[in-house]
């Protein structure tokens, strides 16, 4: 691991640790521990695309973003990937400044981002400025996601959470990410 990745891990961990120490404790925590074992054995495929990995916890968003910072620590070639679902899970319990932390760690090098149709980068600006609370950003990025929508196909349906996001922008993320829109 990188010496600038290893200090991101430990300033995500430190965060995730003190918003762990806010939550309810229930059986989201007893869920997490005896999850924690087997799944950051997992393959990646496994770990973030199956039930069996982080997705068994994601009713218990903190829980589970804890454990997606534990195994990115350790898989550090899919580290954005779930950097990302990790912000998703912190927006939805209402840690927003987490939740930036870990969209920022999401976010493509200029290298892939400017080789690649699939724009990553202003669909996640977008997002953390929503959770800023910084409307015109949020319509900056939107018009370059917007640019992009006939290059890839996700570059739709990310324009789609983007639309919510800018329709809904009093509510919170949970609400807003799901919220009927008046965008084409």
């Amino acid at each position: 691991m990188k010496v600038g990745h290893a200090l991101m891990a430990l300033g995500l961990g430190l965060g995730l640790c003190a918003v762990m120490a806010w939550a309810d404790p229930n059986s989201c925590r007893e869920r997490y521990e005896q999850l924690r074992p087997l799944a950051l054995r997992m393959p990646w495929m496994e770990f973030d695309q199956s039930d069996k990995g982080w997705r068994s916890l994601q009713d218990c968003g903190v829980e589970a973003a804890l454990l997606i910072d534990q195994y990115a620590a350790r898989v550090e070639d899919v580290t954005r990937r779930l950097r990302w679902h990790q912000a998703q899970l912190l927006a939805m319990a209402g840690h927003a400044d987490a939740a930036i932390r870990s969209a920022l760690a999401s976010r493509n090098p200029p290298e892939i981002e400017g080789n690649s149709a699939f724009r990553w980068n202003p669909y996640a600006d977008a997002t953390i400025a929503f959770l800023r609370k910084d409307r015109k950003e949020i319509e900056v990025q939107r018009d370059l996601l917007r640019l992009a929508v006939v290059e890839h196909p996700e570059n739709r349906n990310n324009l789609a959470v983007l639309d919510r996001l800018a329709d809904c922008f009093d509510k919170s993320y949970k609400q807003a990410y799901v919220c009927e829109t008046n965008s084409p």
